[in-house]
Formats: structure tokens, sequence, C-alpha cells
């Protein structure tokens, strides 16, 4: 299993893996804007390891959030 199939059957494991936690955990928009986050990360990240946080946040984003931004929304939140 490699490549373009590889590819497919991780994005449908990290789907089927985000849909336990949203049915049981996720009540709140900020815990579903950090899962978003986090699963575009990865999928970015599969594409190219080499992808920095400042291009996600681009992207995610559209430019309506800087990477500032971002990160104090999550500065000490618990």
């Amino acid at each position: 299993m490699t490549g373009y199939y590889a590819s497919l059957e991780i994005a449908l494991a990290l789907d089927n893996a985000r849909a336990l936690i949203e049915e049981e955990l996720t009540d709140s928009e900020k815990y579903m804007d950090l899962m978003d986050l986090f699963t575009a990360a990865f999928e970015k990240a599969l594409r190219n390891p080499e992808v920095e946080f400042g291009d996600l946040v681009e992207i995610e984003y559209g430019g309506t959030h800087t990477v500032a931004d971002v990160k104090s929304r999550w500065e000490n939140w618990s």
C-alpha cells in the first residue's frame, strides 16, 4: 500500500476517527475549530512534510486570521 491509495486509506481513517470524537465529545465551536485545524494539518503534512504552521493558518482561515490570532486563542486554554 503506497502512494495515492495509501493516502486515501489514511484520509478515510482520519475521517472515521474524527467522527468518533465528534459524536461523543465535541460540543463547542472551539473544540471543532481545533479538530478542523488538526485535520487540515494532518492532511497537508501527509502531502508535504515540510508544511509550516503559517501556511496552514493562511490556507485554513483564508487570510481572516493570523498565526498570532490562532495562537492567542489557544494560550492558557485547558
